[in-house]
């Protein structure tokens, strides 16, 4: 079976994380998700890198919820406080690089808020598309995503759902850190992990720390209320309607 999470550790201690369940399109499957957390666990436990490079397919960063999710969560099966990737990517000990070729929709758009820097690419397009799903973003996405756009427009992407090509964040005055055409995002991605890389691991790990104590925070306020925003949409019937118009097989 092929794996959907591809980890590779270099001597160097740059590691990468390839997200790479291309029939699924990096979609929060429980197998997707299990083995995410999985690889995380490695690296945290046993490599202890550096630096992280997390990326997904040429076409696609990441996709966020699958429709099974989302119906068990109208169901009342499952609560949302069970995803689990933002937290677990926000308490890494080591920077991570989020370079996101591809496309990045809701919850895949906050694996990338939850990274210290971001690159993304001028032909992608990158939403906060829940609303437009019928219930309100999640994951941390109502004070992330604003670190990362500024407030204003973070506003416009969680309540319009509107994808914006990267090329179209270029010219608003965003925090990403660098938006350049889709074959030179990874370069770009290696050549900073690499100028990491050659600090002092005990420095960098000290920073990521104390740089990553502000996020941690707004993780925290952020899931507070989200969660109980989520139970009360995921319990309105028009939710489910819509997502199950969506979702079509």
């Amino acid at each position: 079976m092929k794996r959907k999470i591809c980890l590779s550790v270099q001597d160097t201690g740059i590691a990468r994380l390839k997200m790479n369940d291309s029939e699924g399109k990096n979609i929060f499957t429980k197998e997707f998700i299990n083995e995410f957390v999985h690889a995380l666990d490695e690296l945290e436990n046993i490599y202890k890198p550096k630096v992280l490079i997390l990326h997904g397919l040429d076409d696609v960063f990441c996709g966020g919820a699958e429709k099974e999710t989302l119906i068990d969560l109208c169901d009342g099966k499952i609560v949302v406080i069970d995803l689990i990737l933002s937290e677990r990517l926000v308490n890494l000990p080591f920077p991570v690089i989020a370079a996101m070729e591809g496309h990045a929709m809701g919850g895949g758009l906050v694996v990338g808020l939850c990274c210290d820097i971001v690159i993304a690419a001028r032909e992608s397009r990158y939403g906060s598309v829940f609303m437009s799903m019928g219930f309100t973003p999640g994951m941390g996405c109502t004070t992330l995503l604003s670190e990362l756009v500024g407030p204003y427009i973070a506003n416009e992407m969680m309540f319009t759902g509107r994808r914006f090509r990267g090329s179209e964040l270029a010219g608003k005055g965003t925090h990403i850190n660098y938006i350049l055409p889709k074959s030179e995002v990874l370069q770009k991605a290696g050549d900073l992990a690499l100028q990491i890389s050659e600090k002092n691991v005990k420095s960098l790990y000290l920073l990521k720390y104390t740089l990553g104590a502000k996020k941690k925070k707004l993780l925290i306020d952020a899931r507070l209320q989200e969660d109980l925003m989520h139970r009360i949409t995921f319990a309105f019937p028009e939710t489910k309607k819509t997502i199950n118009e969506l979702y079509v097989e």
